[in-house]
């Protein structure tokens, strides 16, 4: 007889409904309103350092911003990944080195009307002439040498 796994238990997360009788119209994880409330406190320091949206606009534009910065969090936070393994993530990438291309030279000058600018032509290939004429490699198109004689 084969027993079932047991995984089902432990990747159970509890999600508050609201008070009984009067459920949400939202489900959430308990940990998704702490988070809210970390992006909430953050985006009213940030507001108010600011003087953005003064009044209850404010806080509704916060509140709003918070909602949406927490769906984000939540997107990538699973039973396997905890939200301190995410913000770990986070904070690694952001730590990680960046390619950064070498400086270019600078020369400072005294007075720019001075500076000798060396300009690089592509080195284009003589035409070859035999006699009077171009070679023949070099002509395209029809012959039209006794177009003009008529």
């Amino acid at each position: 007889m084969l027993s079932r796994s047991d995984d089902e238990l432990y990747s159970v997360q509890g999600r508050y409904l609201g008070p009984p009788g009067r459920t949400l119209l939202w489900q959430a994880r308990y940990i998704a309103y702490v988070i809210w409330a970390g992006y909430a406190f953050v985006f009213v320091v940030v507001r108010q350092q600011l003087s953005l949206l003064p009044g209850l606009a404010g806080y509704a534009v916060v509140a709003l911003a918070a909602v949406i910065a927490t769906v984000a969090t939540m997107r990538h936070v699973s039973v396997e990944r905890p939200p301190s393994a995410v913000l770990a993530m986070f904070l690694a990438e952001l730590r990680t080195p960046r390619h950064t291309p070498p400086p270019s030279p600078t020369v400072a000058v005294s007075d720019p009307r001075n500076v000798a600018v060396h300009l690089s032509v592509p080195h284009l290939p003589a035409p070859q002439v035999s006699g009077s004429r171009l070679s023949e490699s070099r002509l395209s198109g029809p012959d039209l040498s006794g177009f003009w004689e008529r």
